[in-house]
């Protein structure tokens, strides 16, 4: 196993994800896994769903795909009404069998060389991995040695420093990942970037070699903005995809 790819927070945009893809299997990847979030906000859940099944992909829950699968549930109560609004419609679009398959995901995968998460290790699966004290946090209940997250929609590597309080954090480039730190990559969004870049976002990491390199794609954003407007939904929902955030 050498070349692997992982996507993040398609959040029902069907033409970011067959886009990233595309570019994926370009790329000679053979195995790409997907670290959740695969609905929620965009118009085709359904379809996206439907294509990381028949890819056969190894999937952690992410929170999205949980609210969908949640009914009269306080946590659903609880969110912006334009979520819960999203939440309802998505529930109305997927199969029954779609739903029982997300509700089904584990919120972790522990594989050999490296773990999967949606969110953060700890207590609060759904804390946002974005700056060092969340980076800390994580590390502090992270059980192996390299990890990948999503759920920030933004690209960052963090690594645990023996002789720093905190973690470093930066953004994600071509860069060899250590071998004896705690690491945790957040490999951003495919269908809903927020680090200020509209283009889908993934991530290659080259097993063998522990290289890591991070993917921008173009995508016909007008089309997803379209499906959007057309199902009714929130029209932030599509204004925010031309301009990544």
């Amino acid at each position: 196993m050498t070349k692997l790819g992982f996507i993040s927070d398609i959040h029902g945009n069907i033409d970011a994800l067959e886009a990233v893809l595309a570019r994926l299997d370009k790329e000679g990847c053979e195995l790409i896994l997907c670290l959740g979030d695969i609905v929620g906000y965009g118009a085709a859940p359904e379809q996206c769903v439907n294509l990381i099944r028949e890819r056969e992909m190894h999937c952690v829950l992410g929170n999205h795909d949980e609210y969908v699968t949640l009914l009269m549930d306080p946590r659903v109560e609880r969110l912006r009404d334009e979520v819960r609004h999203s939440v309802a419609w998505t529930q109305a679009q997927l199969s029954m069998d779609n739903l029982k398959w997300l509700a089904k995901l584990s919120n972790q995968i522990d594989a050999e060389l490296f773990g999967l998460c949606h969110g953060a290790y700890g207590p609060n699966p759904w804390a946002y991995c974005l700056d060092e004290e969340t980076f800390k946090r994580n590390f502090q209940h992270q059980p192996c040695q390299l990890a990948f997250c999503g759920h920030s929609h933004k690209p960052l590597i963090a690594v645990e420093l023996p002789d720093r309080e905190l973690p470093m954090v930066d953004y994600i480039r071509h860069c060899k990942v250590p071998e004896d730190n705690k690491v945790m990559i957040n490999i951003g969004s495919v269908g809903q970037p927020r680090d200020n870049d509209p283009r889908a976002c993934a991530v290659i990491y080259d097993a063998d070699n522990r290289e890591l390199q991070l993917i921008r794609v173009e995508y016909d954003i007008e089309a997803a903005q379209k499906k959007i407007r057309a199902a009714g939904l929130p029209e932030r929902f599509a204004a925010r995809l031309a301009i990544g955030r």
